[in-house]
């Protein structure tokens, strides 16, 4: 099932599978990677209530065992529509006992995508519906073509951050997915462009700015095209793009990131965990603009 959202000449469909967007259209050009086995199959997967790995795909939170794949349980278990409105969509996903053999903890998530001229809202709403404080981390996974249009390269687009970043940035190993903090990345030297090219990914995984202090990003090719990424509520942005030279680039703004060497099993440690408390709720929102 599948469900349009519209505004003026742009448009969204999601998908009720995941919950996720499936196509970004602005002026009849998509902006959104439309998933490819060759490189990715996948589109714009909600992480939670991790995002990352966890080490062996195990943690314990508040003394309770958790076994979850990578980015969580929230992207491979069912949605609802919950509203529809002609430019907004709520989906909500409810605890359940296969979620709870994975993560034993009952919850609600909400996530709501409202259109308004050429963007495009995101919001995740999480309640703890149990009776114990609730540890997790939230985030988006969007990715976009890149190149847009047909007589584009990859190499001519560009990540423009608001603010330059002079923090050097972590990466995570290709084949783990975790985090060795004692190795930093200073891809930046104090810019705000990166500019893109297929070797940032080939050696190393994502881009990871941790406690990120540029909370706008702008992806625009040499044609003037891209999206504008917001994330006043996240942390953290990731950058990234599959091995072999795949066209399209991720970016990804989470609450926490990928389990660290520095951390121990429990996940209530880990960064930017937020602690629910029983019935209490919290909302985090980022935005896409297309350009």
């Amino acid at each position: 099932m599948r469900i349009k959202i519209s505004s003026d000449n742009s448009f969204a469909v999601l998908g009720l599978e995941g919950a996720q967007l499936n196509s970004l259209v602005k002026d009849s050009k998509e902006y959104l990677w439309q998933g490819n086995p060759e490189f990715w199959v996948g589109q714009a997967p909600v992480c939670f209530p991790i995002v990352g790995v966890l080490p062996d795909g195990r943690a314990s939170a508040f003394g309770k065992e958790c076994n979850m794949k990578r980015h969580g349980i929230a992207r491979m278990n069912p949605f609802e529509v919950l509203k529809t409105h002609k430019n907004s969509v709520t989906f909500i996903q409810k605890s359940s006992a296969e979620t709870r053999a994975q993560f034993p903890f009952d919850y609600e998530l909400k996530i709501k995508y409202t259109i308004i001229g050429d963007t495009v809202t995101n919001e995740y709403i999480i309640t703890n519906t149990g009776d114990e404080k609730m540890p997790f981390v939230i985030g988006g996974h969007p990715a976009f073509n890149c190149p847009v249009d047909k007589d584009e390269r990859f190499e001519d687009y560009k990540v423009i951050f608001d603010k330059p970043i002079s923090k050097p940035c972590l990466r995570p190993d290709h084949e783990t997915g975790l985090v060795d903090v004692s190795k930093v990345y200073d891809v930046m030297k104090g810019r705000n462009i990166l500019k893109l090219r297929h070797d940032l990914f080939e050696e190393k995984d994502a881009l990871i700015f941790e406690n990120c202090k540029s909370k706008s990003v702008t992806l625009v090719g040499k044609n003037g095209r891209g999206v504008r990424l917001e994330f006043q509520d996240m942390n953290n942005l990731l950058i990234w793009s599959a091995v072999g030279n795949a066209p399209f680039v991720a970016l990804e703004p989470w609450t926490g990131i990928s389990s660290c060497s520095d951390e121990d099993e429990r996940l209530e440690n880990k960064r930017g965990m937020t602690i629910l408390n029983p019935d209490e709720t919290v909302s985090f929102k980022y935005k896409i603009t297309m350009i």
